[in-house]
């Protein structure tokens, strides 16, 4: 809805069409009203300002979006930088952001739309609450008192705050009329010097108990304790509704104000809309199911809601599509929002993201490796590890064989929101080991007990067997016989090493020599044990009588006790007969 300029003497008029019908609004001028005034006159209407959802408690960035279909007057160009905002508004044609410092900081007005409400006056601190109208700007510092600038060249009083105004807990900011709510409970309004918007500045008499107030283009609201809903205004100005509170609404906890609609907040987080009786573009049509509602806030032609888990919900734009219903779709976790004629904004921190890449396999016993990855803020990811694996800074070292879990993770800022952790699980294969066993020097049967040695490139323990003519306990290899002794060394491995290949050493046990033993004057069974004992064999048996002798005695021995002889050789013995006799 754009107006058509008119003359009227030292008058001019903008006339547009508002709801089928032709409306004039008359602008005091020197001379004919220029059309961009025109346009000041009609489309600077329906601002929300209720403080609810416009303050918060968490510092942010700022999100604008919209600006696109109607005009943009810079309120979405967001000043580089800006961070640490606990609060926002949205007017006409500025933005205004709170800092945590106190500080206020506002944007737009371009193509000749300022009014001087983007001009913060110099040395403004101790801020504590900010609204923005059409016209002006309001900021509430922590001793009470308010601060208005703006309103240059189209001055209906809403920037002239009241003397003595003081113990200000609250304010909102419209088209004509400027409120704020005191510490009593009592709401003061000022502005509204031309005369078919004089009912917004007219307080109902006997208001008290208020707790939150809002402003629109026609119409104010004011949020009482016990949770009801009070509206005034609509009598000048356009009426389409906004000001018929439903019967019976109750439970209230935040409101706000519009150009044709007023929103409610319930404590059950639901939302109630009324008005819209003429431009119904929709804003007056709460999304089916909305639910777990924190805060809202309404413009001409579309309503917004912050839901508890940071997202935002618009409806409205019907006829004209608007852009500020098209939340953008990277908003997340908002903590704050506000809307003005051609912008919504929301206080959120930035969302952010982690690229972190697979990881190969890796074997026990790999040495330390390093990791990257990177957070779409630009700000440094940590990595911490489960499993068969430890993380230090960027390095992961590996505990074990089985599998290994490293986890990318970036807490944020004051400007970021955490970021996803992001995982990277690998498999960690067990690692190969060898057994170094030494060859073992040929034996002959015979020869003490003797131990042998072995060692795995793991470090485990090696077991040894034997088989052959030679018995292994532990690693003490016995002699059993003459001929082949095969020693095994073996490590079957554990929880980090595969088993490692049996190592087998095989070594000859020769016979022993015959060392010839003494066995004249032993019996004949004595003397033959005793040649087997010596590893040597009994020969041929002669016997012979004699006197000296019992029967069965060795008398003598083909081989001279002590002799060392090849293995096996015979020893000849002259056994005794006895006495002939």
């Amino acid at each position: 809805m754009l107006p058509h300029p008119t003359s009227s003497g030292s008058e001019s008029a903008c006339s547009t069409e508002v709801a089928g019908k032709e409306r004039e609004i008359k602008l005091p001028t020197r001379s004919r009203t220029p059309l961009w005034l025109c346009v000041l006159a009609v489309l600077g209407v329906g601002l929300p300002f209720a403080p609810g959802a416009a303050q918060a408690t968490v510092t942010g960035t700022v999100v604008a979006w919209g600006c696109g279909l109607s005009d943009d007057f810079g309120q979405c160009s967001v000043p580089s930088g800006l961070s640490g905002v606990t609060a926002i508004a949205a007017g006409y044609s500025q933005s205004l952001a709170l800092k945590g410092d106190g500080t206020v900081v506002a944007w737009g007005c371009f193509d000749g739309f300022d009014f001087g409400q983007c001009s913060v006056p110099g040395g403004l601190s101790g801020v504590t609450a900010i609204a923005a109208g059409s016209l002006q700007s309001l900021a509430l510092k922590n001793d009470g008192t308010v601060v208005a600038w703006g309103c240059h060249f189209f001055d209906d009083g809403q920037c002239s705050v009241p003397g003595g105004l003081s113990d200000v807990t609250a304010i909102a900011a419209g088209d004509h009329q400027s409120l704020a709510l005191k510490g009593d409970g009592t709401v003061v309004a000022w502005g509204c010097s031309s005369g078919p918007h004089a009912g917004e500045c007219s307080v109902p008499g006997g208001l008290s108990g208020v707790t939150a107030i809002a402003a629109g283009e026609a119409h104010n609201l004011a949020l009482e304790d016990n949770g009801t809903v009070v509206a005034w205004g609509c009598g000048g100005g356009p009426g389409f509704g906004q000001c018929s509170v439903p019967s019976g609404l109750s439970g209230v906890t935040a409101i706000a104000a519009g150009y044709a609609q007023s929103l409610a907040l319930k404590g059950d987080g639901t939302v109630v809309a009324w008005g819209c009786s003429g431009p119904d573009y929709g804003q007056c049509s709460v999304p089916n199911g909305l639910s777990s509602v924190t805060a809202i806030a309404a413009d001409d032609y579309s309503s917004l809601a912050l839901k508890a888990d940071g997202t935002v919900v618009s409806w409205g734009c019907g006829a004209t599509d608007a852009p500020q219903c098209s939340v953008p779709s990277g908003l997340c976790a908002a903590t704050g929002i506000a809307a003005g004629e051609n912008v919504f904004l929301a206080l959120a921190k930035v969302c952010q993201t982690i690229s972190f890449g697979s990881l190969p396999g890796k074997t026990f016993g790999d040495p330390d490796f390093a990791v990257s990855a990177s957070a779409s803020s630009g700000l440094p990811v940590s990595f911490s590890a489960s499993g068969s694996c430890a993380a230090s800074a960027a390095s992961v070292h590996i505990t074990g064989a089985g599998s290994c879990s490293v986890t990318a993770s970036q807490p944020g800022d004051a400007v970021h929101l955490a970021a996803a952790d992001v995982s990277q699980s690998f498999a960690i294969a067990k690692a190969g080991q060898s057994i170094t066993f030494r060859p073992l020097a040929n034996k002959t049967y015979g020869a003490a007990d003797f131990t042998v040695s072995g060692t795995a490139s793991s470090g485990l323990p090696i077991s040894f067997a034997g088989s052959g003519n030679c018995a292994v306990s532990t690693a003490t290899v016995h002699l059993t016989g003459a001929g082949l002794c095969t020693v095994t060394a073996s490590q079957p491995g554990d929880a980090n090493y595969t088993a490692a290949s049996d190592i087998s050493n095989t070594f000859s046990i020769a016979r022993a020599p015959c060392t010839v033993p003494n066995v004249v004057g032993k019996k004949s069974l004595s003397a033959r044990l005793a040649i087997a004992r010596k590893h040597c064999r009994t020969g041929k048996v002669s016997f012979a009588y004699s006197n000296r002798r019992k029967k069965g005695i060795v008398l003598a021995q083909s081989r001279r006790p002590g002799r060392v002889l090849p293995a096996g050789s015979m020893i000849a013995l002259v056994v005794s007969r006895g006495d002939r006799r």
